[in-house]
């Protein structure tokens, strides 16, 4: 930061200011960032809610160099009677947070840039509204767009926002399966269409950075870049990003405990992510079919953070009764958080029963764990056909014309055994350990991923 010598104010080649959507899988991608950033001795400023930055605080403090480089701004809202009226507009409450975010990130780019002769600002395109202002009042700053859905994602939604984005490939996949294939309505609709217009139309940024790879999604990383004239940086896996991790000063969960206690691949791990939640209804369903596929499993189990309230009883969501004592020993419930990474990393889990988010289908991918696809909104209908379809590594839950249905015991029961047997399952294991061998050779020093990687940083710099 500024400092005094001798009279004269020292200022930062350059500073980083980090301006995320308010939702964790997003916040999370760009906090990774923020630390590979900062590991290269650029001071980071993260601007988030402060409730947010309670958690990322503590992992900065157990962090490594890269720590003292972080420099958490935290965004205060303005106290308004009038919020949840906005969230019963039928918008999400992070949707609603973000819509008063506009004068707290102007003001702390204002007091940010006072300390650096050039600002670059990396922010979640979903904030890309709040840059205009920005733009405007500092000449010294430049902007770059970060997308935390897949390739595959932005180029399926954007071919179907702009005419003359053509691919005779996906072409012929969208009509093969026909109302499988997630259409904008289905999504969406036409907000959806010229939310992706108007992004496509943005000018102010100087390149955009997805959280992928080549060796992933090169066909689509390649189609998205001919349609803009600015550089596009495919910089992920990016929890791969840093030879360490925020686990080393952690207690280790019992789950991990569990899985010591099993064979090799003999595990199904099941999660639906940080925003999801199922009926009561849908998890006895699931609770049902785990039990008779008679496969080993982790289950996490939660409300979605932004959800109403299940049918609750002592504030736990019910499993049919007698489920955990039926399956103990075979089968492990975790109420709460649970470290996914380390999870998909250990040698006893073979399978991941997924939402198909795109962090949890990076981090499958890359740690070679093949996927049951259940999407549920948005970008995970995009990532559950990548998975199953074109990589070939996952096997299909429910499609996406079934998704108002309920997915039945018996459904799960054949999902389960499809993706842990010995036919199919390891088919679809051996082609997830090819590609994240390729993945990992592509993030180590020479590699494709890592020259990508350094490429965004010597930008940053220049």
């Amino acid at each position: 930061m500024a400092t005094t010598t001798d009279n004269a104010v020292h200022l930062d080649e350059v500073i980083v200011a980090m301006v995320p959507f308010p939702e964790y899988s997003h916040l999370n991608q760009l906090f990774v960032l923020a630390r590979f950033v900062a590991s290269h001795n650029i001071p980071v400023h993260f601007l988030c809610l402060a409730d947010q930055s309670k958690n990322l605080k503590l992992r900065a403090h157990q962090g490594g160099q890269w720590a003292s480089n972080i420099h958490f701004h935290d965004l205060l809202l303005p106290s308004s009677s009038a919020e949840t009226e906005d969230a019963g507009s039928g918008l999400p409450l992070s949707v609603v947070l973000m819509q008063k975010l506009g004068d707290p990130i102007r003001r702390a780019c204002l007091e940010i840039c006072t300390d650096a002769k050039r600002l670059v600002i990396i922010h979640d395109n979903i904030m890309k509204d709040h840059m205009k202002d920005v733009h405007s009042l500092i000449p010294n700053v430049e902007s770059y767009m970060f997308h935390a859905i897949s390739a595959i994602t932005r180029y399926s939604v954007l071919r179907q926002s702009i005419p003359g984005i053509n691919d005779d490939d996906h072409d012929e996949m969208v009509l093969q399966m026909q109302d499988d294939f997630p259409s904008l309505e289905s999504l969406g609709g036409q907000n959806l269409a010229v939310f992706f217009r108007m992004e496509h139309e943005w000018k102010l940024n100087s390149g955009e950075i997805m959280n992928s790879c080549r060796e992933l999604e090169g066909k689509y990383l390649n189609l998205l870049a001919n349609a803009k004239d600015k550089p596009l940086f495919a910089v992920g896996p990016l929890h791969m990003l840093l030879e360490s991790n925020d686990s080393s000063n952690r207690t280790r969960h019992e789950c991990l405990e569990f899985l010591d206690k099993q064979d090799v691949n003999s595990v199904i791990f099941v999660s639906f992510g940080s925003t999801t939640t199922l009926s009561q209804e849908q998890v006895n369903e699931l609770a049902l079919g785990l039990e008779q596929s008679n496969y080993r499993f982790i289950w996490v189990l939660r409300k979605g953070d932004d959800a109403e309230k299940l049918e609750e009883k002592d504030g736990k969501i019910e499993l049919p009764e007698g489920f955990e004592e039926r399956v103990e020993g075979r089968g492990m419930v975790v109420r709460n958080w649970a470290p996914q990474l380390e999870i998909l990393g250990h040698p006893s889990t073979g399978g991941f029963l997924s939402h198909c988010g795109w962090n949890s289908c990076i981090e499958s991918i890359s740690m070679g764990v093949p996927l049951a696809a259940w999407p549920i909104n948005f970008d995970q209908p995009f990532n559950a056909i990548f998975v199953t379809k074109l990589l070939k590594i996952g096997t299909s839950v429910r499609s996406w014309g079934h998704r108002e249905e309920l997915v039945t015991a018996s459904t799960i029961e054949k999902a389960v055994k499809t993706l842990m047997g010995k036919t199919e399952g390891e088919k679809m294991r051996q082609r997830a350990v090819e590609l994240s061998n390729k993945i990992k050779s592509s993030v180590s020093r020479g590699g494709l991923a890592r020259k990508e990687m350094e490429s965004l940083i010597s930008c940053i710099i220049k």
